[in-house]
C-alpha cells in the first residue's frame, strides 16, 4: 500500500498545504491580498486532488469524506458570496433608488443576505467535520512514522478544524482573526507530512538494503552445500567431502 506513488502524493499533499498557508500571509498584504487568497483556493484544490489519488489505493471511508466535505464546504462560501453581493445590490435599490414596490425588493434583499449568512456558516461547520475525518484517518495510521511528527500533523488539524469553526462564529468579530491565525498555523503543521513521508520512504529503502544480502547469502550457502554433498553409490551414507573410500561401508569411491 505504501508504495512510491503513495508516498510521493502525501509529499505534494504536505507541499500544497505549507502554499496554501503562505498565501494565507499573502493575503494579508494590502493590495495583492485577493490575489493571495486565490491562490490559497488553488492549491487547496490540487491538495485534494492528491487526496483522491491517495484514495484510489488506500479506498478509505474518512479520505473520501474529508475530500468531498471540504469541496461542499468550498462550494457552498462561493453560493453565499453570490447571494449576499446579490442581496446587497437589492438592498442597495430598494433604499436609495425611489420605485414603486420599495418593500419587496428590500424583503428580498434581506433575504438573499441572510441565505448567505447561513451559507457561510454551514460551509465552515462542514469544514470543521472534514478536518475530524481527516484526524481520525491519520490516528488509525499512527504507526506509520515516528509518533513526534504524527502528533504535529495530528495537532496541526485540530488548530484548523478549530479555526474553521471559530470562522464560524464570525458574528462575535474577534473569532474571525484568531480562527484566520489558526489555521495558518495549522497548515505550516500539516506540511511536516511532507518531511514525514520522506521518512519512511528512507526507512523502507534501509530494510530492503538490509534484507537482499541475507537472501543472497542464504542462497549461495545452499548452492554450495548443494555442490559439495555426495552420496555412496553403495550405502547411501553422505560424504562431505572427496574422499577415496566410504567411511560406513568401505566401498571404493569413483
Amino acid at each position: 500500500m505504501w508504495n512510491n506513488s503513495i508516498l510521493g502524493a502525501f509529499r505534494d499533499f504536505g507541499k500544497n498545504t505549507q502554499l496554501i498557508a503562505i498565501f494565507l500571509l499573502v493575503s494579508l498584504i494590502p493590495g495583492i491580498g485577493f490575489i493571495g487568497l486565490i491562490l490559497a483556493l488553488v492549491f487547496k484544490f490540487a491538495a485534494l486532488n492528491n487526496i483522491k489519488f491517495i484514495n484510489l489505493s488506500f479506498n478509505n471511508d474518512l479520505l473520501e469524506k474529508f475530500r468531498s466535505k471540504m469541496i461542499s464546504s468550498i462550494t457552498r462560501l462561493f453560493l453565499s458570496l453570490f447571494c449576499i453581493i446579490s442581496g446587497g445590490i437589492f438592498l442597495a435599490i430598494g433604499l436609495l433608488i425611489p420605485i414603486g414596490n420599495l418593500v419587496g425588493i428590500v424583503i428580498i434583499g434581506s433575504v438573499l443576505i441572510a441565505l448567505g449568512l447561513i451559507l457561510v456558516i454551514s460551509a465552515f461547520v462542514i469544514e470543521m467535520k472534514a478536518w475530524k475525518n481527516l484526524k481520525i484517518f491519520f490516528e488509525e495510521n499512527q504507526s506509520m512514522s515516528s509518533k513526534i511528527l504524527m502528533r504535529d500533523v495530528i495537532k496541526g488539524i485540530d488548530n484548523l478544524a478549530t479555526g474553521a469553526l471559530l470562522n464560524a462564529l464570525f458574528m462575535f468579530g474577534i473569532t474571525i482573526f484568531i480562527g484566520f491565525i489558526l489555521q495558518i498555523v495549522g497548515y505550516f503543521q500539516v506540511a511536516k507530512i511532507a518531511n514525514m513521508m520522506i521518512h519512511i520512504s528512507q526507512e523502507s529503502e534501509i530494510i530492503m538494503a538490509n534484507n537482499s544480502p541475507t537472501v543472497a547469502t542464504t542462497s549461495t550457502v545452499i548452492l554450495k552445500q548443494a555442490e559439495t554433498v555426495n552420496f555412496c553409490p553403495m550405502c547411501g551414507a553422505n560424504l562431505s567431502q572427496n574422499g577415496i573410500y566410504c567411511a560406513e561401508c568401505g566401498a571404493k569411491i569413483n
